[in-house]
């Protein structure tokens, strides 16, 4: 079985010689930024329109309506919203909320965020079961952009040559 070489060999060749990995690498880690910035912004604006990734959140109860004077998930006092960031770290980005930050009571938001993706099953000591259904809204914005971002890697592999 013989080998068959196409395609343009001797520009392929310059490129591998002119040691792309320092024009590759910068591409790659404004890709990084671009798309961490981009679902930051999706994310925040998922939960302002109630449906992030256009998952419609789950209604809430009449009893949290009432209490909170709102009908709208997610959104009180700002805190959770706010909390949403990204950080590049070196290859790679986070995106989501980050350990240790704390609303004005102390509660790290990163246990409000699990509350809210997963939901919760709480037992309260007066033996009140209180059932708090998930409201996903980093998952499915993630999930929605997913092609988005594969592309933007794309893109910025190609620039680099």
């Amino acid at each position: 079985m013989a080998v068959s070489l196409f395609g343009d060999w001797d520009r392929a060749k310059a490129l591998l010689a002119s040691h792309p990995g320092a024009r590759l690498t910068l591409a790659i880690r404004k890709a990084t930024l671009k798309n961490a910035l981009f679902l930051v912004r999706e994310i925040k604006r998922g939960i302002q329109k109630q449906a992030p990734g256009d998952k419609a959140f789950v209604k809430l109860a009449e009893s949290t309506i009432l209490k909170k004077g709102s009908s709208k998930a997610l959104i009180d006092t700002g805190f959770l919203l706010n909390s949403i960031t990204q950080k590049i770290l070196a290859d790679q980005a986070f995106v989501g909320l980050l350990r240790g930050t704390v609303n004005k009571d102390g509660e790290e938001m990163v246990n409000i965020g699990a509350v809210m993706e997963f939901g919760a099953t709480i037992h309260h000591p007066n033996g009140a079961v209180i059932v708090i259904p998930a409201r996903p809204f980093l998952h499915p914005t993630m999930e929605k952009y997913r092609d988005r971002v594969v592309e933007n890697y794309r893109q910025a592999i190609r620039t680099a040559f």
